[in-house]
């Protein structure tokens, strides 16, 4: 019974959490206008730049994660920095566990980076010429990097929230943390746009061991990182 209880509790604290995050992010728009532009605005500017060369599909893979990585630089970190800036922070410790928000927070950050998306990658496909040669592949690539960006995201930038350069902090610290995990996200994504000299079961397995691990860490720190 109170085992129960504590489960139900425990959703209805991920639920608000989350649709807080998502009402206020509709109403300003602020992260969701930012990653969106650059996720816009960057394969637009190298479709012009190399309007006559055809890359490789490793190198098309590696921008498209080096796009979406600094695009999720812009965004993401204000999920907790905007709590720290308006004073509601201390209000979530109070009302909320450290776990509800963690997991509310962790699903904001992967809807933003899905609504993004839906629109960055068939641009970023469209002018730079890849084809998309395993459809399931760059589905289940995209999904499996959008969730460690998000878990990661979450738990930096709730450190990052707390010191004063909090704008440059959090790119200083993601950069080396996920940089196996980004390139093993190209080798998975250039396989998908039809790169023969890779195995995407072993990128596959990579990511998902990658991302079990910030879900560990995320469970783990995360309470002593944010109280």
């Amino acid at each position: 019974m109170h085992g129960h209880k504590s489960s139900a509790n425990f959703l209805q604290s991920f639920k608000a959490v989350f649709w807080k995050d998502v009402l206020s992010e509709w109403r300003s728009r602020a992260a969701l206008g930012a990653v969106a532009l650059f996720s816009l605005a960057a394969p637009v500017t190298l479709g012009y730049s190399l309007a006559r060369q055809t890359l490789p599909p490793e190198l098309q893979g590696g921008l498209l994660w080096v796009v979406l990585f600094f695009a999720a630089c812009i965004g993401l970190p204000r999920a907790f920095v905007k709590e720290e800036e308006a004073g509601t922070g201390a209000l979530l410790r109070l009302h909320f566990g450290s776990d509800a928000v963690f997991w509310g927070k962790a699903a904001g950050q992967m809807a933003l980076l899905l609504a993004t998306q839906l629109g960055a990658i068939p641009v970023f496909v469209l002018l730079l010429g890849a084809r998309v040669s395993h459809f399931e592949l760059l589905l289940w690539t995209t999904l499996g990097g959008d969730l460690g960006l998000a878990l990661s995201s979450t738990l930096i930038g709730a450190m990052a929230a707390q010191a004063r350069g909090r704008g440059a902090l959090f790119p200083a610290l993601a950069a080396p943390i996920l940089l196996p995990f980004l390139a093993t996200l190209s080798v998975a994504t250039s396989v998908a746009f039809g790169f023969k000299g890779a195995d995407a079961n072993s990128a596959l397995m990579v990511i998902a061991a990658f991302d079990l691990a910030l879900v560990g860490a995320g469970v783990l720190m995360f309470e002593l990182v944010w109280k």
